[in-house]
């Protein structure tokens, strides 16, 4: 699919806009496949079985599962947390490319645009690498051939680069090279504002994508909307949480979102963590975190709010895709459940190797 020049994925930004004004989309054949795929997630018992297992034994479930392909494809060549590694980021690729191959006009644009995340999460995962000298195999470990460009497109920049600065050139005619080439002498003084910029790019070009011209964009609008409030609220707490400076968490938040801004703009300039935590209070968000504030002392992180905003995240768009069977929203269900799964078994897997307590592993996971 990804080497046919009329691959909607492969289409510009401007073409992809003439698209989501003229065009719609198959949504109930999507949504029909979908609701097959969905069948196959894990359920919560079977993350309780996973918890009172060893990294062989995990293989050996994944190995009977619908991971079963990946795992025995790769099992002759790595072994233990890296095949589960591999063979996660290897089927969750396959199975967005197969969504994405059901879909058609409309919906095809959006999703594409939707799962160009995959190419801002592979840029990063490069030049992080590059920065820190990595092997060109360990850094192909972590890339996720999922969004618009193939495994071969990022295998190239990673095995011809040796350097950030040579990374950067080579991914000239990439969506993100504009905002990319912009940093690249910051990068190594500050690659968590680097970062944040790519992230800033993609949901300008995310909300640029779709017009409200339809129900169906307009669900997908508010769809990424409320997502966007989800990362900001994730962002002011952890940066409050460690003292940031007010201009720098500004300079972190992205735009767009439900959230009025000068509300944004009070949350950012509270005087001090408790201060901010009240002030939070009167988003609905709130109450997903409440009955969790007491974990920030016992553990001195946010772990347990953060997933537990996560865990609300998911909650709602399960429910609004009951309301809108037939939309945009089922699928986006369906990719945030199989990226939550497959990063819940990355997660036990590589704590299994490190012998983590199954209770901090607990803790770790986002539990549908």
């Amino acid at each position: 699919m990804k080497h046919t020049p009329q691959d909607p994925s492969l289409l510009s930004p401007q073409t992809m806009k003439r698209w989501s004004v003229f065009s719609s989309g198959n949504y109930p054949y999507v949504c029909a496949r979908v609701r097959a795929k969905r069948a196959f997630l894990l359920p919560i018992d079977t993350y309780r079985k996973l918890l009172l297992m060893d990294t062989y034994q995990i293989t050996r479930f994944l190995g009977e599962s619908q991971y079963k392909k990946e795992i025995a494809e790769l099992g002759g060549i790595v072994k233990g947390f890296q095949l589960i590694d591999l063979a996660l980021n290897k089927n969750i690729a396959e199975v967005y490319q197969q969504i994405l191959g059901y879909s058609d006009g409309d919906l095809t644009t959006m999703l594409c645009a939707y799962l160009q995340r995959e190419d801002v999460w592979n840029i990063k995962t490069i030049l992080r690498g590059k920065s820190y000298h990595a092997k060109p195999e360990e850094i192909m470990k972590a890339i996720r051939s999922a969004g618009r460009y193939p495994e071969s497109y990022w295998q190239a920049i990673v095995q011809k680069s040796k350097t950030v600065q040579e990374a950067i050139d080579l991914l000239k005619g990439n969506d993100f090279y504009p905002i990319v080439a912009a940093f690249k002498d910051d990068w190594e003084t500050h690659p968590d504002l680097c970062e944040n910029k790519l992230e800033h790019a993609y949901y300008r070009f995310l909300l640029n994508s779709v017009h409200s011209r339809s129900e169906a964009n307009r669900l997908f609008l508010d769809f990424i909307q409320e997502e966007i409030d989800l990362v900001n609220i994730k962002t002011l707490l952890m940066t409050k949480y460690e003292s940031v400076e007010p201009t720098t968490i500004a300079s972190m938040i992205l735009s767009a979102g439900k959230i009025p801004e000068k509300t944004i703009q009070h949350l950012i300039t509270t005087p001090d963590f408790t201060r901010f935590l009240e002030e939070l209070s009167t988003l609905p968000e709130y109450q997903s975190i409440r009955d969790h504030l007491g974990t920030i002392e016992q553990t001195k992180s946010l772990n347990h709010l953060i997933r537990a905003l996560e865990k609300h995240h998911l909650t709602r768009a399960t429910k609004k895709s009951y309301l809108h069977p037939l939309s945009i929203l089922p699928i986006l269900d369906y990719f945030i459940r199989k990226r939550i799964e497959v990063e819940n078994l990355r997660i036990l897997a590589r704590a299994k190797e490190k012998g983590l307590p199954e209770q901090t592993i607990k803790e770790l996971l986002v539990i549908p």
